[in-house]
């Protein structure tokens, strides 16, 4: 298959990749294999056939059950999801896969680590060891932590001549002070470091692989505070050139996350064929509704979008027709589908609408399947709409908090704890690197606190303060004229941003918020 026609190789940027290939190399467990499986098809499979395609490349199970022990080493990791037909197939946005391609570079071939740095005025590795160097090495100095191996070759590749090994031994035992000796464990024959001539005498051979590595070795005890110095200033070179990398990529993911076009959909009934939807524009900040006919649209109108969010968003794009791997897609079903709450067993059930009125403080987040149900069959179509849209603004401040924080909330009783979410792209900025801007920068900041922004005037809650500390849990700000206003959770905040970039409240609207907050009295009547 080409990597024109494999569209997770495409997306990734990635040369296919061959089962027998990386099997090969003895390091793959069996989850990495079966990544391995998908990305060189290109797309969803079974689990019979990732197995039949890892016993063709030799893969063999230990319990001899392929498929079974396929089975227990994904138990629902990412990247690998298991959608409503029973196919595995990769979330290409998933953290775990990024790391699986850029970290490892298992999967990528034209992934190579950079070549050491040269480390001048040290002598190269192929350059041979000097008397001064043997003798600045080993000269009276305890030599237990270096192999006699290594030892008689630095003598060899001093001397450049061919010696016996009881001649090493005997030059070394005139040159150190404690040593291993040589024995029947440590000898020539322990190593490919020689070459055998009559007589049993020896050299050196000039093409072993640990030749390099013995030189290095010689002369970090000769040279010892040039080799620090050579290896410090090629840590700086390749710390700055990373940093470098890194701010650009970090500047291209922002440019990317700016102007990638999100949307946020709603669609019921679920899991039947949906007969009506919802579509959230982030951008343009507008919704569309999909009743009746309008559902032949729906597919047209979500196919612009770079990024869609929803429950069950990916058997969702499925059920009208949508390649869901062309696009990022975000599943906004909950991270955990339950939660221990005592040694007894009791478990708590996380559902949708259970973790989105804690993280968002909407208190009636989705409508009741029963009612929706009804509008559906009755052809209530205004109220279905208005149903549509209250839920899609819903799900709307859900994803917006989960890409800011990186987490929503569960409360529940005695539980308020966060969920880890990976709905952000890589260029987002989170609340964190925002609030340590502000704290560098000294701009003001328009904050949310509480429950979710309103739709029609996202700002009109807004705080306007400065950021003067930031702690694991809490935010220190200041409002006014520089007065210190106290602590702020941070997992109260919904919502932030510069306050340049909007009017924000005037200053007497902001002036008598803080007069209810009994923060100031009101000002006098005149």
């Amino acid at each position: 298959m080409s990597p024109v026609q494999n569209r997770y190789c495409e997306r990734l940027g990635i040369a296919v990749p061959r089962v027998e290939d990386v099997a090969a190399q003895g390091t793959a467990k069996l989850f990495h294999l079966m990544i391995v499986a998908l990305l060189e098809r290109g797309g969803p499979m079974t689990l019979d056939e990732i197995a039949e395609r890892l016993e063709v490349a030799g893969v063999v199970a230990e319990t001899g059950d392929l498929a079974h022990s396929l089975r227990k080493a994904w138990h629902g990791m990412a990247p690998v999801y298991r959608d409503a037909t029973g196919h595995f197939g990769l979330d290409l946005d998933a953290f775990a896969l990024r790391l699986l391609v850029r970290g490892t570079g298992l999967l990528d071939p034209r992934a190579a680590p950079p070549p050491p740095a040269p480390t001048p005025p040290v002598p190269g590795d192929d350059v041979p060891l000097s008397a001064e160097e043997l003798d600045a090495a080993f000269r009276d100095r305890f030599m237990t932590s270096l192999s006699w191996v290594r030892q008689a070759a630095a003598v060899l590749d001093a001397r450049q001549a061919a010696m016996t090994a009881e001649e090493i031994e005997a030059f070394l035992a005139g040159l150190t002070r404690h040593r291993t000796p040589l024995g029947a464990h440590n000898g020539p024959e322990q190593s490919d470091l020689f070459l055998r001539h009559d007589g049993g005498r020896l050299t050196l051979a000039p093409r072993a692989p640990g030749l390099a590595a013995m030189r290095r070795a010689i002369r970090k005890l000769s040279h010892p505070e040039l080799v620090r110095r050579a290896e410090r200033a090629a840590y700086a070179e390749r710390s700055a050139a990373r940093r470098v990398e890194l701010d650009a990529e970090a500047r291209r993911d922002a440019e990317i996350a700016r102007k990638a076009r999100r949307a946020v959909v709603r669609v019921v009934p679920f899991p039947e064929e949906p007969q009506a939807a919802a579509v959230l524009d982030v951008g343009q900040r507008s919704i569309r509704t999909f009743l009746g006919h309008d559902m032949a649209e729906l597919a047209g109108a979500l196919e612009r979008f770079d990024v869609i969010a929803g429950l069950h968003i990916r058997d969702t794009l499925h059920a009208i027709g949508l390649d869901a791997d062309r696009r990022r897609v975000v599943d906004l079903r909950p991270p955990k589908k339950s939660r221990r709450l005592n040694r007894a067993g009791r478990t708590l059930e996380i559902t949708p609408e259970l973790l989105i009125a804690a993280t968002t403080g909407i208190s009636r987040p989705l409508g009741d399947p029963e009612k929706v149900a009804s509008y559906l069959v009755e052809g209530d179509h205004s109220k279905l709409a208005r149903r549509l849209e209250s839920d899609v603004k819903a799900l709307y401040a859900f994803y917006h908090y989960g890409v800011l924080h990186g987490s929503v909330r569960l409360r529940w009783g005695f539980i308020d704890e966060g969920l880890t979410t990976e709905w952000a792209l890589p260029g987002d900025a989170s609340l964190y690197e925002q609030l340590k801007s502000a704290i560098e920068t000294g701009a003001p900041v328009d904050l949310v606190v509480g429950a979710a922004p309103g739709w029609a005037d996202p700002w009109a809650r807004a705080r306007r303060v400065r950021i003067l500390d930031i702690r694991f849990n809490d935010v220190l700000v200041a409002e006014g004229e520089g007065r210190v206003a106290g602590w702020i959770a941070r997992d109260e905040i919904q919502a932030i941003c510069l306050a340049s970039e909007h009017t924000g409240p005037s200053a007497a609207q902001d002036r008598a918020r803080r007069a209810d907050r009994g923060d100031e009295p009101p000002p006098r009547a005149r």
